[in-house]
């Protein structure tokens, strides 16, 4: 991790936001591109998963895993 991240938790959380805005924004671009509208009720489960997974686990392993708000 690059040492901005290091020092300064408010880059952290900033990079964080905008890896979280930019993941939401292509996919969701992506799955509306793909989705049709005779698809089956569980595609939408699946396609929900693929929009929030992502940014939740780099959350996760920004903020707890690396010790985010502890260094």
């Amino acid at each position: 991790m690059p040492k901005i991240f290091k020092k300064n938790k408010f880059a952290l959380l900033g990079a964080n936001i905008l890896i979280i805005l930019l993941w939401v924004t292509i996919s969701t671009f992506f799955i509306n591109f793909f989705q049709s509208e005779n698809a089956p009720f569980y595609l939408y489960k699946i396609f929900l998963l693929i929009r929030f997974l992502p940014p939740i686990w780099v959350t996760w392993f920004l903020w707890i895993k690396r010790g985010g708000l502890k260094r």
